[in-house]
């Protein structure tokens, strides 16, 4: 008989430390990564790779380098996958670090066809390094680039967590990478007698790890008798703009949904330096708002009043967005965006499935018998869920709402750009110095409700 392992994964914008406080300055010997299955990536010596295109920056580990890059071209595709099945006029919004890193903790217990697809779809087969075993190391060191303290106004902090069916003996190796990688201890739970249960338990440990602001994220049922395993990502950031909006600079305006719909929005203003970019050729704005500390960044793409964002969205590929973001260049820009909020949940099976990911999700053809202590191949993923938050105003985090009319009638700058998010727009947040992806969404409708 085959028994499911659900897995979830939560992200709030603007996430927890990792459990060993020296595995940032440890070294591959120090670090005993042995899971059941490896997956040797083939030789690409002839083949270029997304990741290997741009230059490494400073004081970064080559192939933590390109674990980011393999992480945003992962990202790239499974926006593209979400936005196929969503109306124009919805809103999208992810965090395609977090849906990594819980498959990076599924891999651990992955064989056969099942690990050579997680390495695939995910793009960890992109990295030189030529074994399976060693993504988890530097996933490792990638977290510890992420998740430092960043500044103290700014909050990102990863937190991950295995809940095991109680009467299961859980392979020993698995827990240890789980716990040293990734900061994943396994917390026993009576799934077979008590699912309702710990359903709840779940959801309390979900709302507590993201202060709150996710709550109730598993519905009755979602859980059954025959659940054995869930693993949680949570990802939480908060922080506050380099440059912040006065909030007598809001004023109410239409924001154009579509040709034939409007909303009204509260639209925020301020006239700062900035990194942006108009590019005529491919129709569109790109602008970056740093956060506190720099490292943090909102980079938004508007296109041009003529351009629909579907067809923005239909040619985006990583190599597009990063030659977009290198070309930004300072410039005193008038920047209007609008106050909002989106929050997204969704199921990541079909997507992941169209993808590539077919195995895992089968109760055939699942091969993860790392995650038994007894090495039985009995286990397979029943379901995938992500939910992501996002809210956007003054402060640049949560604060509490004020409007006011800006002053009409500004003496117009000669080298001044002007900005005006009135109408759908991409939005991401990354960190810069690796130009790693934390987050990814559409605010196609950020109304007033």
């Amino acid at each position: 008989m085959r028994v499911c392992v659900s897995l979830l994964f939560l992200s709030l914008l603007p996430l927890v430390s990792l459990a060993v406080p020296d595995i940032c300055s440890s070294k591959p010997k120090d670090l005993p990564l042995e899971p059941r299955c490896v997956y040797r990536t083939p030789d690409q010596d002839d083949e270029p790779t997304a990741t290997n295109t741009d230059p490494v920056p400073a004081n970064t580990n080559p192939r933590v380098w390109e674990l980011s890059q393999a992480n945003s071209a992962f990202a790239m595709s499974l926006y593209k996958q979400l936005g196929s099945g969503r109306s124009p006029t919805d809103n999208i919004f992810m965090s395609p670090i977090s849906v990594s890193t819980a498959f990076a903790m599924t891999k651990l217990g992955a064989c056969n066809q099942t690990l050579e697809q997680i390495m695939k779809v995910f793009q960890f087969d992109t990295i030189k390094e030529k074994t399976s075993d060693q993504v988890h190391y530097f996933f490792a060191k990638l977290n510890c680039r992420l998740f430092r303290k960043k500044d103290q106004t700014t909050e990102l902090v990863s937190a991950n967590r295995l809940f095991g069916e109680q009467s299961l003996a859980f392979n020993e190796t698995y827990q240890n990478i789980s716990q040293t990688v990734y900061g994943a201890r396994l917390m026993p739970l009576n799934f077979k007698e008590n699912p309702e249960g710990s359903r709840v338990t779940i959801n309390e440990w979900i709302a507590n790890k993201t202060e709150n602001r996710i709550r109730h994220t598993l519905p009755p049922g979602v859980l059954d008798s025959t659940t054995v395993l869930v693993l949680v990502n949570t990802i939480y950031f908060k922080g506050q703009w380099k440059h912040k909006f006065s909030k007598d600079n809001v004023f109410e305006v239409d924001f154009h949904v579509s040709p034939s719909q409007t909303c009204s929005v509260q639209m925020m203003y301020q006239e700062t330096r900035f990194k942006y970019r108009d590019l005529p050729e491919e129709k569109l704005q790109i602008l970056e708002m740093p956060y506190m500390g720099d490292d943090i960044t909102m980079v938004l793409i508007l296109p041009h009043q003529d351009m629909p964002l579907s067809q923005i969205e239909e040619g985006l590929d990583q190599k597009k967005l990063n030659s977009w973001m290198d070309s930004m260049v300072e410039k005193t820009v008038s920047v209007h965006v609008p106050k909002f909020k989106v929050e997204d949940q969704f199921s990541l099976k079909d997507k992941l499935e169209a993808m590539g990911l077919s195995d895992l999700f089968s109760a055939e053809r699942a091969s993860l018998p790392g995650m038994l202590e007894d090495g039985s191949d009995t286990l397979f993923i029943s379901e995938a869920y992500h939910k992501a938050f996002l809210e956007v105003n003054e402060e640049g985090s949560e604060a509490a709402a004020a409007t006011a009319v800006v002053a009409v009638g500004r003496s117009l700058k000669h080298d001044r750009e002007v900005f005006m998010a009135n109408r759908p727009f991409l939005v991401l947040i990354r960190e810069s110095t690796i130009n790693s992806l934390l987050f990814i969404g559409r605010v196609s409708y950020p109304c007033n409700k």
